[in-house]
């Protein structure tokens, strides 16, 4: 996936969780991204949203011991 150019910085995958209360029951939901710094400081960023991606974040979250 291209997100920037030859003088971008690396592209880097990141997630973002948010945890709330609903209903007195914990809900989690994730936000994954690529992004990339251009020369001049801009950062281009691509929502990463395959199945792929979506089911190894919740295989993970799955996977926690509280």
């Amino acid at each position: 996936m291209l997100v920037g150019n030859s003088y971008s910085t690396p592209a880097m995958a990141k997630i973002r969780f948010t945890i709330a209360s609903v209903n007195t029951a914990p809900k989690v939901w994730s936000d994954m991204w690529i992004e990339s710094q251009m020369p001049g400081g801009q950062v281009n960023q691509v929502p990463s949203k395959n199945n792929t991606d979506i089911n190894s974040v919740q295989n993970m979250l799955d996977n926690l011991n509280p």
